[in-house]
Formats: C-alpha cells, sequence, structure tokens
C-alpha cells in the first residue's frame, strides 16, 4: 500500500493590477484569482488573462447617489421626478416666473446673480501700505499678482556694512563699519584654534618656547649634543682597541666572528668593550636531516594521527552518512517526508 502525504492546494493567485500587468494565458480549465477584488477568470489554453471574461457577477455600492454598481460600472437605480408648474427637475420653484428658486431650503438665490458668481460685479483694488507699498485691480476672473516695494530708510544708502542698527521690527536704519573698539577683549581661553604654542612663554627654561636666531636655527645651547653609532670590522682585538670609537660605536671581529660595543670611553681600553650574545636556540637538524629539509609521510612515524588515504577516506564516510538524518544534511529542508504537509502552489500572474 502506497504511503499518504497531507496536501494543500493553493490556486494560482495575484492583484488584478499584476493580472493586468502579466496578461498570461490560463491553461485549459486553470483557475485565477484577483486577490484584492475576490473575482476570478477561468483559462480556455488559448486567450490571454485581458480577453478572458470574469465569471459570476459582482455587484457592489456606489459613491453616486441612486445608483449601484455592476462589474464595476455605475447603473441608476433612481430618476428625478418629473418637472411640473411647481417642480423643475426635482428642484423647487420658489414662484413660476419670478427667476429664483429654493436652495436647500435656506433661501433664494437670483438666477441673474448665479451667472456673476465668476466675476465680482465691481472689480477691487488691493493696496498694501506702511513699511512696504504695493497695490493691484481683482474682479475674481484672473489671479492677482501684486508687487511690494519696501520703502527706503531715511539716510540709508545701498552698500555692505559690518555693524548695523535695526528697530524692533528688525528693519534696518543705519550702517557703519566696525572699528576697534567694537571688539572686545578676549583671553586665551576663548579662542579655540590659537594652539598650545600660544600660551607658552619665549625663553630656554623648562616648559618655554625656545626662538630661532637670524639664521632661522636653534641655539647651541638648547640642543644636546649626539653621538651617531657607528660599525666597524676589524679583524684582531689590536686593531679593535686602535679605533678611534665612541661610546656606541660596534666593532664587528672577523678573526672570531663576534661582534663588540663599546659602553664608555676610551676605547683602547679591552674591559670598556661588551661583547654581544650570540643566540643558543638555533635549530640543529630536523628529523636528523640538515641543510634544506624536506620532509615526507615516509620520514615520520604515523603514530596515532593516521595519514589520509582513499580507503580510510571511503570507510569513514559510509559508516558516518549511514548515522546521519536526512534532515540534518545540506538540503535536507527540501526532501518530503510523510510527515509534512504538501502544498501546491499554482504561483501569481
Amino acid at each position: 500500500m502506497g504511503k499518504s502525504l497531507n496536501a494543500q492546494v493553493q490556486l494560482r493567485n495575484d492583484t488584478a493590477a499584476n493580472w493586468a500587468t502579466s496578461n498570461p494565458v490560463l491553461l485549459k480549465g486553470e483557475l485565477g484569482i484577483a486577490i484584492d477584488t475576490a473575482r476570478f477568470k477561468i483559462g480556455d489554453g488559448v486567450s490571454t488573462w485581458s480577453e478572458l471574461k470574469y465569471s459570476g457577477v459582482l455587484v457592489s455600492a456606489s459613491a453616486t447617489n441612486g445608483n449601484i454598481t455592476i462589474d464595476g460600472t455605475d447603473i441608476a437605480v433612481y430618476t428625478l421626478p418629473i418637472a411640473s408648474a411647481s417642480v423643475v427637475g426635482g428642484v423647487k420653484s420658489q414662484t413660476p416666473g419670478t427667476g429664483k428658486v429654493v436652495v436647500a431650503g435656506d433661501g433664494t438665490m437670483s438666477v441673474g446673480q448665479v451667472e456673476k458668481a465668476n466675476q465680482l460685479a465691481t472689480a477691487r483694488t488691493i493696496s498694501v501700505a506702511g513699511d512696504a507699498t504695493g497695490s493691484g485691480s481683482f474682479n475674481g476672473t484672473t489671479d492677482m499678482t501684486m508687487t511690494i516695494a519696501l520703502v527706503n530708510m531715511a539716510g540709508l544708502t545701498a552698500g555692505s556694512y559690518t555693524k548695523l542698527t535695526v528697530n524692533s521690527k528688525g528693519q534696518v536704519t543705519a550702517g557703519t563699519s566696525l572699528v576697534a573698539t567694537d571688539i572686545p577683549n578676549l583671553t586665551l581661553a576663548k579662542i579655540s584654534d590659537a594652539g598650545t604654542a600660544a600660551a607658552k612663554n619665549v625663553g630656554t627654561g623648562a616648559g618655554n618656547v625656545p626662538v630661532l636666531d637670524s639664521s632661522g636655527k636653534l641655539s647651541d645651547s638648547v640642543i644636546p649634543a649626539l653621538a651617531i653609532g657607528e660599525v666597524f670590522e676589524v679583524a684582531s682585538e689590536t686593531a679593535m682597541l686602535a679605533l678611534t670609537a665612541q661610546t656606541g660605536d660596534v666593532a664587528v671581529r672577523s678573526d672570531i666572528n663576534t661582534t663588540f660595543i663599546l659602553k664608555t670611553s676610551p676605547a683602547s681600553t679591552l674591559a670598556n668593550w661588551v661583547k654581544l650574545k650570540t643566540p643558543t636556540d638555533l635549530v640543529q637538524s630536523i628529523n636528523g636531516k640538515t641543510g634544506v629539509v624536506t620532509l615526507t609521510t615516509n620520514d615520520i612515524t604515523e603514530g596515532t594521527n593516521l595519514y589520509f588515504s582513499q580507503a580510510r577516506a571511503t570507510a569513514n564516510f559510509n559508516s558516518n552518512f549511514a548515522l546521519k538524518s536526512s534532515t540534518g544534511l545540506t538540503d535536507g529542508a527540501t526532501i518530503l517526508h510523510t510527515t509534512d504537509t504538501l502544498i501546491i502552489d499554482c504561483g501569481n500572474a
């Protein structure tokens, strides 16, 4: 007896806009659902989505009073009453022949007045006065643009100023240039980009900043004595002791393959030279071999760390794979088990 799988069928679906954009050809008998309008079409294997008709009729409320919407089209289901002596297309007249009608029970309005609603009977002038001037004529038929001009301040001419005087309205009433008395005295703490040297005194004492001489150089008195270490190659002790060397100089002795450094003067005293030690942790041999050494598995005993071989790798894989669960495999999530629920998704438009 075969195995049973739990299955759910998800019909092909998408929004009406995506169906229209994709415009596919549905298979014969294939169902396509517009999930945002709750409507569906059945394919014939030939026609595109736009060529197919929706199945059934969708009736819904209309935004227009007296209408209903059928398959997206408004249909009128209410008609205004027929006009009579006191009824004109469903709007009641105040008195026949007066040219006036009752509007929502709020009063009367002359037909002649309604005709002038888009234009003022008399054009009006709109003006601005005070600290600015400007005017324009407006009769309601077109937009009006008004140019505003600020009033010039007495005694003030156009120009660039560093010091301004303003009134309570924020208008500039005077302009002059800054003078020295306008700038307050500032402490160094108020200046953020003066640098650390600005807070130091000139001099040669501790914490002072030295001054360059007329040649742009520091005085010799503020420069400490310097000794440049040199390296001398000599072939004997006698040659080393005859060197004109300073403290820190190095003598390389080729006769004994050893290096000395002068720790104090004079260089003619052997005790003043310190022998530099030679490292004692040099590698003498590798697995009994010296020189340029290349090791293979034949040179090192296998021990507990077994070497790789095809037979060992195959045996290890077979024994471990048999213990592995299918859900633990790299593609284990794509394997279908009898305990899974199968969902058949017919896709989108």
